[in-house]
């Protein structure tokens, strides 16, 4: 899980279209300057989107916090695991709760 709600998982995946490369112990001011150089139209085109479609706007900090606090809350009770037995349950995403 990714966001509370559908609305919540499309605001943090507009918001930090990186979102996966959190996992990863990458700083959210460091992503976001390598996606601004890559795409320096990113701000206006993520408000344009978010306001198309009639989501508010959160800073990239306040996204990663509800991200994280939901990834918290997937443990143990959610882990996607195979039914047969054989297989060990998925990874976590975020092992670590929210700092």
């Amino acid at each position: 899980m990714i966001g509370a709600d559908l609305v919540e998982a499309i605001t943090l995946i507009a918001v930090l279209p990186f979102w996966r490369d959190l996992a990863k112990s990458f700083a959210i001011s460091e992503l976001g300057s390598d996606l601004r150089a890559d795409h320096p139209d990113f701000d206006a085109e993520r408000d344009h989107l978010l306001h198309a479609l009639g989501l508010a706007s959160v800073s990239e900090e306040e996204a990663a916090a509800c991200l994280l606090a939901v990834a918290a809350r997937t443990a143990p009770d959610y882990v996607p695991r195979v039914p047969d037995g054989d297989h060990l349950p998925y990874e976590l995403l975020f092992p670590s709760s929210p700092a």
